[in-house]
């Protein structure tokens, strides 16, 4: 398991600088040194962590109805597939049919005034009658107009579309049912309709969930996290597959149970995972280091060392412990250990300096 990041105490660098070892090819050759240059690595490893998939509330669509409603017939169930616009059940309800009376009473309304306020109005040109008459009828006529745009926006806050509404404008011909479609598209994750069934005002219908990018949440220890902000480029490994994705949210809390804060990351939609998951993922930094074998990394006096190659011998150069996995250790870059350095019998090269074993 990749293990946590490591800080050395700066005071512990400089009592090491520029000790030297001798040593012949022949000793070299019988103690078995052998030596490598460091690899350059772009990503350093945080840790891994058991996260879990959410859906963010913005891809949460609830489809409900602003009246009471009879569930007549449903086309739709839980974990299908639904396209924007399609036809989810049939409802009707008393509410329902009375905005439609409503709607036609102010059609008709409004269809008389505005035959009258034609012929007030050529009967005002010919000043047959006063003009104040005409007035009146142009007032009452954007009155009745009002009107029919009310009933209109409370037929389509209904879920009434154009189609239905200029039907019943233009046919005066009322609809017992009521098509629900969804607005979104996406997966229903939960269906509370049978036919028969009385569903009250603004009680959920469906639930859909949208397509889009979801989001990854776990819990990291907090002196792990000391490092990471919001807008973070970082590498995730989850299920074997490897992706870049950005820190969304670092929580302001830590949680004083196992001090740890929660972090949330983007899931990309192309992942293709699905809500609820959970699972262990590896998470790694975008940050420049240096990789070389455990075996080549040693403490003298609590500070790591490595023994760095030169004409005669080595050179001892205390190193910064950046982190660490199973196998390697990631050293902050400096240009002193990036030439060859030993990765073996580095206990025989520390005997060297005279200092006791640990």
């Amino acid at each position: 398991m990749i293990k946590k990041i490591l800080l050395l105490a700066p005071f512990a660098l400089y009592t090491l600088i520029a000790q030297e070892i001798s040593v012949t090819p022949e000793q070299i050759s019988n103690w078995q040194i052998k030596t490598a240059v460091p690899q350059s690595s772009k990503l350093l490893p945080l840790g891994e962590f058991v996260a879990q998939v959410q859906t963010p509330p913005t891809l949460m669509h609830t489809i409900s109805l602003p009246f009471e409603a009879k569930i007549q017939t449903v086309f739709a169930t839980t974990f299908q597939e639904v396209n924007r616009s399609q036809v989810l059940a049939k409802v009707s309800g008393t509410q329902w049919i009375e905005a439609q009376h409503k709607a036609i009473a102010d059609a008709i309304e409004f269809t008389h005034h505005q035959h009258l306020a034609h012929r007030k109005a050529m009967l005002c040109k010919e000043e047959i009658i006063p003009k104040k008459e005409c007035v009146a009828a142009n007032e009452e006529l954007k009155a009745d107009k009002i009107k029919v745009m009310a009933s209109k926006a409370l037929l389509k806050s209904y879920g009434a579309d154009d189609t239905l509404i200029d039907t019943l404008f233009k046919t005066f011909t009322l609809s017992q049912n009521l098509e629900v479609k969804s607005t979104v598209e996406g997966n229903i994750i939960a269906s509370n309709v049978t036919p028969g069934k009385s569903i009250a005002m603004s009680e959920a219908l469906f639930v859909v969930q949208q397509k889009g990018d979801l989001w990854l949440e776990s819990a990291i220890e907090a002196h792990r996290s000391q490092h990471l902000k919001t807008g973070q480029t970082v590498q995730i490994n989850l299920g074997g597959r490897t992706f870049e994705t950005t820190i969304l949210h670092l929580s302001s809390v830590i949680n004083p149970q196992n001090q740890t804060r929660t972090i949330r990351f983007l899931l990309p939609q192309e992942m293709n995972v699905p809500s609820g998951l959970r699972a262990t993922i590896k998470i790694s930094l975008m940050q420049e280091s240096l990789k070389v074998i455990k075996e080549s990394v040693i403490k003298e006096k609590d500070t790591p060392i490595v023994f760095v190659e030169n004409k005669n011998g080595y050179t001892v150069v205390p190193v910064e412990i950046l982190a660490e996995d199973e196998t390697f250790y990631f050293l902050k870059p400096s240009p002193q250990i990036q030439t060859p350095i030993a990765v073996s019998s580095v206990a025989v090269l520390k005997n060297m300096l005279g200092s006791e074993d640990e």
